[in-house]
C-alpha cells in the first residue's frame, strides 16, 4: 500500500468490467441511482464513490448493525466515476491535491472517456 493517501485511494486507473459508470457491460443499478451518484459528486466536490470490487472484497470494510459501511482504509475511488467527472471537467479535491501533488495525473483515465457515461 502506498504511503501516500491520495495515490493510493486514486490507485485504480481503469473501470472494473462491470463498473456501472461504463456504457456497456455495468452492473444494472436502480432507477436513477446512477444519475444521482454523478449529481452528488457533482453538487459537492469533497465526495467521493468507492470502487464496488473493493467494498464489496476481503479488504473492504465491514456493515454495522444500522446499515452502515465501516471503511477498512483500503476503499478507493471507483475509476469509472473518475473517468466521468473528469470527462466532464470536475475532478474532486481529492483529486486535484493528488494532481498537484504528482501521485497522479489529470489524464490517466482519458483512455476510458468513451467508455463511460456522460
Amino acid at each position: 500500500m502506498s504511503s501516500n493517501p491520495f495515490e493510493h485511494h486514486l490507485r485504480l486507473k481503469r473501470p472494473c468490467s462491470n463498473c456501472p459508470f461504463r456504457l456497456e457491460g455495468g452492473i444494472q443499478l436502480e432507477p436513477g441511482r446512477l444519475d444521482g451518484i454523478i449529481r452528488d459528486l457533482l453538487a459537492d466536490d469533497r465526495g467521493t464513490f468507492q470502487c464496488h470490487k473493493v467494498v464489496y472484497s476481503s479488504a473492504g470494510g465491514t456493515w454495522d448493525a444500522d446499515g452502515q459501511y465501516q471503511p477498512s482504509g483500503n476503499e478507493a475511488m471507483c475509476a469509472g466515476a473518475a473517468a466521468v467527472l473528469m470527462k466532464r471537467g470536475r475532478p474532486t479535491i481529492s483529486m486535484r491535491v493528488a494532481f498537484a501533488m504528482g501521485v497522479a495525473k489529470p489524464d490517466q483515465w482519458d483512455h476510458f472517456a468513451e467508455e463511460v457515461v456522460d
